[in-house]
């Protein structure tokens, strides 16, 4: 899971491989569910002065699980930028008129992968053939993953003139527990942990001509569904913006849990002081 530590998105977005020159090497990591997020948190309500001093998070029931999987897409994005030098990713690639995008896509020696990140932090999942289930649920991601594999096939193939063979990869952050009983003919299921050294290890079937010719094809947007342009420009520092006031917003939760659990009847007033000076003093002027 990503904490306060990590590099920054805007970071993570400059990060995805060798560059291509065309417009679609320059989309992000998490680009839309972002953008999706920022929609619905501006709809949120601004939160009151004492919830900033106790660290209230500025995050709604709504908002919340998008910020989760915005965390998932830009982890994943981070990883398969650092996958070296043969390989290429690109993110938020649309491939019909619903707004279906492919996630993540990424070519190198080891084949073309569509990969889909779940952020399923403290989840237990199980998956099996074509099911997944998160703590009980059953999931349509695997058989959704089979059409969107099926798509790029076809426009990528279209692009190069040669069949391109696509495979997949279900990439679970930071759960509780994974477990895979039967697994996909086409479709890994995988911890994020493990996705590097999953890639790297496959053997060897494009060439360093193929693969250039691959990616140059997915970068062109005339290969997939033609969309209207969205400014993003924004995007990323307005997350960054969001995303510090949620981890200042942590921050001062664990301050206050500290100081109720750890200090004495006695002193608490003091610290309590202390802690609320701290907390003024983080708030945005």
């Amino acid at each position: 899971m990503m904490t306060d530590g990590d590099v920054s998105a805007r970071d993570r977005a400059s990060n995805s491989g060798s560059p291509i020159d065309a417009s679609h090497a320059d989309n992000f990591a998490g680009q839309s569910v972002m953008s999706e997020l920022l929609r619905a948190q501006a709809d949120a309500r601004s939160r009151t002065w004492l919830a900033r001093v106790f660290g209230v998070a500025p995050l709604t029931p709504v908002t919340r699980p998008l910020y989760q999987a915005v965390l998932g897409e830009l982890e994943v994005g981070d990883i398969l930028g650092n996958l070296g030098s043969e390989w290429r990713a690109l993110h938020a690639l649309p491939v019909a008129e619903e707004g279906i995008e492919i996630a993540h896509l990424v070519i190198g020696p080891g084949g073309v992968y569509v990969v889909t990140t779940r952020n399923l932090a403290g989840e237990a999942v199980w998956a099996s053939q074509r099911t997944l289930m998160v703590s009980g649920i059953r999931y349509p991601d695997i058989r959704n993953m089979e059409f969107e594999m099926g798509r790029v096939e076809r426009l990528l193939g279209s692009a190069v003139g040669d069949p391109v063979e696509v495979s997949g990869v279900l990439a679970v952050v930071s759960p509780k527990s994974l477990t895979v009983r039967q697994k996909h003919r086409d479709v890994e299921v995988i911890a994020s942990s493990e996705l590097a050294a999953w890639l790297v290890r496959r053997p060897r079937v494009l060439s360093g001509k193929e693969v250039a010719a691959i990616a140059a094809a997915a970068a062109e947007p005339s290969t997939w569904h033609l969309t209207d342009d969205v400014d993003t420009s924004g995007v990323l520092a307005e997350f960054e913006s969001l995303r510090s006031s949620v981890v200042r917003a942590w921050r001062l939760q664990v301050l206050w849990a500290t100081a109720v659990t750890l200090v004495g009847a006695g002193s608490f007033l003091g610290v309590t002081f202390v802690i609320l000076l701290n907390a003024i003093g983080a708030l945005p002027r």
